[in-house]
């Protein structure tokens, strides 16, 4: 299976591509905590991207459009994703 390109940008943040619109991704952007909800469960900001575990690993998306498009036919997706990119 290959593997999304991954980079870092400033302060080494790592870098992932969205499968489905080819946008770089700042994951700690998107798995940083902003709060927490009453019942104690981590709040996040909507705006900074969404990510989907599936068949073993985290995969980051700039929107919650371009996740729930993964979510619909995601092995096409990766099987459409380039080796090594």
């Amino acid at each position: 299976m290959p593997t999304p390109r991954r980079r870092h940008h400033r302060r080494g943040a790592a870098l992932a591509v969205d499968l489905v619109c080819g946008r770089e991704v700042a994951e700690g952007d998107v798995d940083a905590v902003t709060g927490h909800v009453a019942g104690g469960a981590p709040e996040r900001a909507s705006g900074t991207g969404a990510k989907r575990f599936y068949r073993g690993r985290w995969y980051y998306f700039c929107s919650l459009e371009c996740r729930l498009k993964f979510m619909a036919t995601p092995d096409e997706f990766i099987e459409g994703a380039a080796p090594g990119a």
